[in-house]
């Protein structure tokens, strides 16, 4: 953002609007005290779920109504239900050609993804949809012009690659049409019934097969290995990579596959495959069981009684253990999310023990489950206990205690200006010496800020970036730069007040919200 020098001068000699009263309860003390506590071995890595991860929610709730925070609709839970989700080995992927079929086999042949759906497919079409992507944003498109409706859809893993390309599909990193999870949300919307999934290959090379580790059919594998869904994801795809044998059914070998690979590439424009009269029966089978978790939450009260309000968000949960190295086998999760939900708890008490409150109530909710998949923040916007279309904003904070350059790295701001020039200012005001970059876009769907985008609610996201660490056994306590996270949480605290005070704010959609 580029203001003039009087226009800088003017904000600098103008305080924060961030009430004296509320800043003097950001204290590195008081967050690394919390952080202590939940990033202790003792709560081994806060999985969703684990007793661990209630032990966190249940000291969350302590220290908010110690410090006056008030509960929301009554309650500091907002209690859902997951699925834990196993692979029955009954599953079945059979190919029809003409008169022939091919039974491929679980396991060597396709696994299912941890994302997949259960509804069944019979005898439907097989369509080659290259990297199954539409991003109008790169002019392209391998659905323009294909009839996919009622169709399985074959599609390449990953994206479109070219050496040294750092601007077609960002080039250096994935974006988001590189995830299985957008490319079966872009088939549903297409009307299709299914995904196959194979990896891209260069010639000479053959497609492996490893979808996810299901402990059904990988013996080895924890029970924990199991995936977590929200229970209204039984209208999913089903979802399936596939392997070489498959390839070879349909194609006179894989190096067949490689070509196809090689033409998009090269072409930068789908490329169309007759892949005959191929049909594919395909029957996904998963056993449910229900998983009760919650998140937790407060609200800091309106100065006058109001029903709009402002979120502010990060999610306590972690990936829990895992195998020993050196003796730790704790991923502790500090910064991830440690650092947000410690200085956010700071931020609340440091509010909830104010007098000064806002002209909108602001609600404080730690998200559990966002490790699988932000699954607790999507079930508070489907379920919220309190109407979305009240909420003017949600401010999160996720992985801020690593601040290692001169920017917080930022997701929102061209979808969300009038938030990001309030945050600059702010920024100027609290005389902070960071600057703020767009840099955490390519992460926006990756935290929860994600599920109220969807909705439309206009969103900003903190995050001091990733590292060596991250989902590591090194992402420890004694690594976290506890100055900067409380700063950052002072500026997006300050953001949430400037939000709580203003009118409503502008949302601009960037393409992807409508796909869920």
């Amino acid at each position: 953002m580029i203001l003039s020098l009087l226009a800088v001068a003017a904000i600098v000699s103008t305080p924060s609007v961030l009430p004296s009263d509320v800043q003097r309860g950001f204290d590195t003390t008081v967050a690394m005290r919390h952080l202590r506590a939940i990033a202790h071995d003792s709560m081994k890595g806060r999985d969703s779920p684990s007793p661990e991860l209630e032990r966190t929610a249940d000291y969350l709730i302590e220290q908010l109504r110690s410090a006056g925070v008030q509960p929301v609709r009554g309650s500091y839970e907002h209690h859902y239900t997951l699925e834990r989700v196993n692979l029955s080995t009954a599953s079945s992927l059979t190919l029809r050609k003409g008169a022939s079929a091919t039974d491929f086999a679980l396991k060597a042949d396709f696994i299912p993804f941890d994302r997949t759906g259960d509804v069944p497919v019979r005898n439907a079409r097989l369509v080659f949809a290259g990297y199954g992507i539409d991003a109008p944003e790169y002019g392209y498109s391998d659905y323009d012009g294909l009839n996919v409706r009622g169709a399985v859809v074959l599609v390449i893993r990953g994206e479109p690659e070219r050496a040294g390309d750092t601007v077609w599909f960002d080039g250096r990193r994935p974006t988001k049409y590189a995830y299985n999870g957008t490319k079966a949300r872009i088939a549903r919307q297409y009307g299709a019934v299914g995904v196959l999934v194979v990896d891209r290959i260069r010639e000479g090379r053959k497609p492996v097969v490893t979808g996810w580790p299901w402990p059904s059919i990988f013996p080895s594998m924890p029970v924990s290995a199991l995936p977590l869904a929200s229970v209204d994801s039984s209208d999913r795809l089903p979802l399936v990579h596939v392997g070489s044998r498959f390839i070879e059914t349909i194609a006179d070998s894989v190096n067949a596959l490689a070509q196809w690979v090689a033409i998009i590439d090269s072409t930068r424009a789908p490329h169309r495959v007759d892949l005959g009269d191929a049909r594919i029966s395909l029957s996904v089978q998963l056993h449910r069981t229900p998983v009760p978790l919650r998140n937790v939450m407060g609200m800091i009260p309106a100065a006058a009684p109001t029903d709009e309000y402002v979120v502010m968000g990060a999610h306590y949960d972690h990936i829990g253990v895992g195998k020993a190295v050196a003796g730790d086998s704790v991923f502790n999760g500090a910064d991830d999310n440690g650092s947000g939900t410690a200085s956010l708890l700071m931020a609340a008490q440091a509010m909830g023990r104010a007098t000064s409150r806002p002209q909108r109530n602001i609600v404080v909710v730690f998200f559990s489950a966002e490790e699988k998949g932000l699954l607790g923040s999507k079930a508070y916007t489907k379920d919220s206990p309190l109407p979305l279309k009240q909420c003017v904003a949600m401010i999160n904070t996720d992985m801020i205690g690593r601040l290692d350059t001169t920017e917080v790295a930022m997701g929102g701001l061209k979808r969300c200006p009038d938030l990001a020039a309030m945050c600059e200012e702010e920024r100027q005001r609290l005389g902070l010496t960071f600057g703020l970059n767009g840099n955490a876009e390519s992460y926006f769907f990756r935290s929860d800020q994600a599920n109220f985008a969807m909705k439309r609610i206009p969103v900003l996201f903190y995050f001091t970036g990733e590292h060596s660490d991250y989902h590591k056994l090194g992402d420890e306590i004694h690594k976290i730069n506890a100055p900067a996270m409380v700063d950052v949480m002072k500026l997006a605290t300050a953001t949430a007040w400037r939000a709580a005070e203003r009118p409503r704010t502008t949302y601009i959609p960037a393409g992807f919200e409508d796909a869920e």
